[in-house]
């Protein structure tokens, strides 16, 4: 039922050289965890110092580990000949776990898109509210989607205090059909 969702799917458009994929376990590790860190360490860089961006990004040290997380609910990939360019992960289905891009392919419309895609996702299972806690940086993306600030929080990371934002939007029945 998801699998076919990047084929025709009515999100906002990325650049038309970007296809749409579920993760592969395993082969997509390795390249998902470079941009993830590379995506904290430059994008990031604006709204968190060096002790908190290196906090942040050596929770995901361990490929294996990222690997397993990567691999439950639903992760999107969105790539560019062959190269991974942004992912996104709904887990459970009425949360945004992780929201990446590529720091090259920062404002093109990616994460917007991978938003819409996990709204999408959340609500062909039903979901009646789509959760995310958001970084600084990632906050206005999804306020921008329609999310909305219910708590703000510092969370530790190696004794390393980050914030972030405990953001919601309400799914309404009236937008299940597509």
């Amino acid at each position: 039922m998801f699998d076919d969702f990047a084929k025709h799917s009515t999100a906002p458009r990325a650049p038309e050289s970007v296809d749409w994929r579920r993760y592969a376990p395993g082969r997509d590790a390795s390249a998902l965890a470079a941009l993830f860190r590379a995506s904290v360490d430059t994008l990031a860089a604006s709204h968190y110092d060096a002790s908190q961006r290196a906090a942040w990004a050596a929770a995901f040290d361990d490929l294996s580990a990222f690997d397993a997380r990567l691999s439950r609910g639903v992760t999107l990939v969105a790539q560019c000949e062959g190269a991974a360019v942004a992912f996104g992960q709904l887990f459970p289905f009425d949360h945004v776990e992780m929201l990446y891009v590529a720091p090259a392919w920062s404002r093109r419309g990616l994460a917007t898109a991978l938003i819409a895609r996990m709204e999408a996702l959340a609500r062909e299972s039903r979901s009646a509210v789509l959760t995310v806690d958001a970084s600084v940086l990632s906050r206005p993306v999804f306020e921008r989607a329609g999310f909305s600030l219910i708590s703000a929080e510092s969370v530790l990371r190696d004794g390393v205090s980050l914030p972030r934002f405990h953001l919601c939007k309400p799914l309404h029945a009236a937008n299940l059909s597509g």
